[in-house]
């Protein structure tokens, strides 16, 4: 029986359109693949701590069926309108909810924690859990993970998260963090550098060179609220013109890494493959978490990773 060396899975940025992490995450446990790394970007790092806390797939997957909007952002009008207003702030919408759902403090979410640090970063994690963030005074992409002294705490997910303008930087130990994504939205090189021999990366937007098709899931409606509504439609107007910024910046950093293992690096690497939706994701999607959104989700995912992977697994399974 053929075995392993280190399984490495990278979970790009996407809010939420994360949930298509879980469709894949529930094929490939399907197939019997289970990752030694987790790496993860933005609402990536969200999964991957949830995973590396001790939650599994299955329970993972009925935490996006319950979670919504306003688990992540306060989507009250009068909120924006004292943050940006009074407040003087510079960014849109408040993430003091996302921070209280993974911690398990809000009314909702109480006794429920998405990261849970006792066990995320002990020796009971099943995971070695990478997540990004930049700082914003160096301008440098940093990592936090789950072995290190201070390991990974909710606040640092945050920061993750914290998409410029959209949401408010972190603040931790007197550092601004900003999301990851700035820098890094599909951080697969962090799982190179670790060593990792068998890659799975999952995307949120197509690979360059695939054949265009209609999405089947509808996009959005905004928000009842006008003053909502105006930032939701300018940022759907940026949305497109940002999923091809960061897919064309992961694209050719895998060119890279091609052109690399044929120079003769990385000779540890079995292989690597891109879990990728074969259609643009709707417009919307990003910045609103709805249960039949993300049922949608899961299924896109789910048959995404197996015309991915399917031939690659019986090869194996065949060897």
């Amino acid at each position: 029986m053929q075995t392993h060396g280190k399984r490495a899975l990278v979970l790009s940025g996407g809010g939420g359109r994360g949930a298509y992490h879980i469709g894949a995450l529930s094929y490939l446990e399907g197939r019997g693949w289970r990752p030694d790394i987790i790496v993860g970007t933005s609402i990536g790092a969200v999964n991957g701590a949830t995973l590396g806390s001790g939650i599994p797939v299955a329970a993972l997957r009925e935490r996006w069926l319950d979670l919504s909007t306003d688990d992540v952002q306060k989507m009250r009008a009068d909120d924006v309108y004292i943050d940006n207003l009074v407040r003087g702030g510079r960014h849109v919408f408040d993430t003091t909810p996302l921070l209280a759902t993974l911690k398990g403090h809000s009314k909702k979410w109480l006794g429920k924690p998405w990261v849970i640090p006792e066990i995320l970063n002990s020796t009971e994690s099943h995971y070695e859990v990478w997540i990004t963030a930049v700082d914003a005074e160096s301008r440098q992409l940093v990592y936090f993970n789950n072995h290190e002294a201070d390991g990974i705490t909710a606040e640092k997910v945050q920061a993750s998260c914290s998409i410029p303008l959209w949401y408010e930087p972190t603040m931790i130990n007197r550092h601004t963090y900003l999301d990851g994504g700035v820098i890094a939205n599909t951080p697969f090189r962090k799982a190179l550098e670790l060593g990792a021999t068998e890659i799975v990366v999952v995307l949120m937007a197509p690979l360059p060179g695939q054949t265009p098709r209609a999405s089947r899931i509808a996009a959005p409606p905004l928000p009842d609220d006008e003053l909502l509504a105006i930032p939701q439609r300018l940022w759907s107007a940026f949305e497109p013109a940002l999923d091809m910024m960061l897919t064309e910046i992961v694209w050719n950093d895998y060119r890279l890494f091609e052109a690399q293992r044929r120079a003769g690096e990385f000779p540890e690497v079995q292989w690597l493959r891109c879990v990728a939706p074969t259609a643009p994701l709707p417009v919307g999607l990003m910045t609103t978490y709805d249960r039949n959104y993300h049922i949608r989700l899961f299924r896109q995912a789910e048959e995404d990773a197996r015309a991915a992977l399917d031939e690659l697994f019986q090869e194996e399974a065949s060897s």
